[in-house]
Formats: C-alpha cells, sequence, structure tokens
C-alpha cells in the first residue's frame, strides 16, 4: 500500500479525481475537483455533477450569481464523458485517510488554465464558502495569465 504522505504529495489543484462520497446520498463513485488542503490531515473538494437543471433552478431560488457554477466540458485530458458542473458555493472537507482507506479514490484526469481560474473566481465571489476557508484556498491557487 502507498504511504498516505506520498498520496497527499500526489494531489494536484484543479485536478479532478473519483471517489464514493460520504457526504452525498449515492454510493458511486462521483467525480471531484480538488482545490487544496484544509491543513496537514483534510483536503478540499468539490463534487461536480451532470444535472445542470438541478443546478440552476436551486441558484435561481437561493440568489446564487452563475460565475459560481462552472461548466467542466469533456476531454481527453479531463476523462469526462458529459458535461460536468462545479458548485464553487458547496466546498467539502474530506479526511485523508477515509479518502484514501475507504472511499476507492483514484486520479481520473485534469482541467484546463482557464476552468482552474474559472473555479477560482467562482470560490472567491462565493457568499457561501467561509471566509477562512475561501482564504486558505485562494492562497493555494496559482497566478493565472490568461
Amino acid at each position: 500500500m502507498v504511504p498516505l504522505n506520498v498520496l497527499v504529495e500526489s494531489l494536484v489543484i484543479g485536478n479532478i479525481y473519483y471517489f464514493i462520497n460520504p457526504q452525498i446520498n449515492s454510493q458511486e463513485p462521483h467525480p471531484h475537483l480538488y482545490v487544496g488542503d484544509k491543513d496537514d490531515k483534510s483536503a478540499f473538494l468539490i463534487c461536480g455533477t451532470s444535472q445542470f437543471e438541478k443546478r440552476k433552478r436551486y441558484f435561481e431560488l437561493v440568489g446564487l450569481p452563475y460565475e459560481t457554477l462552472v461548466r467542466i466540458r469533456p476531454s481527453e485530458d479531463n476523462k469526462l464523458t458529459t458535461d460536468t458542473y462545479i458548485n464553487c458555493n458547496d466546498v467539502q472537507t474530506h479526511d485523508f485517510n477515509s479518502l484514501f482507506t475507504y472511499s476507492k479514490f483514484s486520479f481520473y484526469g485534469t482541467t484546463t488554465k482557464s476552468e482552474q481560474y474559472e473555479v477560482k473566481n467562482g470560490i472567491s465571489i462565493s457568499v457561501l464558502v467561509e471566509e477562512d476557508d475561501k482564504e486558505i484556498i485562494l492562497g493555494q491557487f496559482p497566478d493565472f495569465d490568461l
């Protein structure tokens, strides 16, 4: 088995990982976008969804800006098969040990610099992400020259 610290060090901001998320009502693995480490024991990830209309209705109902819902189009690099939407208002914290031990965690693909920029912007304007978490996350994102 690969040591936990090696797995943690292999995480890259903007990469997509598949795993079973205990925070959602499903036993199927879902794509998640890694957006940084919270501390030395946990990571920030955002679960992706293909259910655009459901997300759109939620955003309209709650009054969230659409810039916080980022579309990731399928590509050879990300290996997604359908448009996947990243809700930048729903950053989740996941314990490294649980991720790598129980959830069938696996690397799936990479996002583009422009998609990463959109996610960074979405997190920065979110009113639902706690300010302390937002500061930690945004401090780990690269600067973008687009």
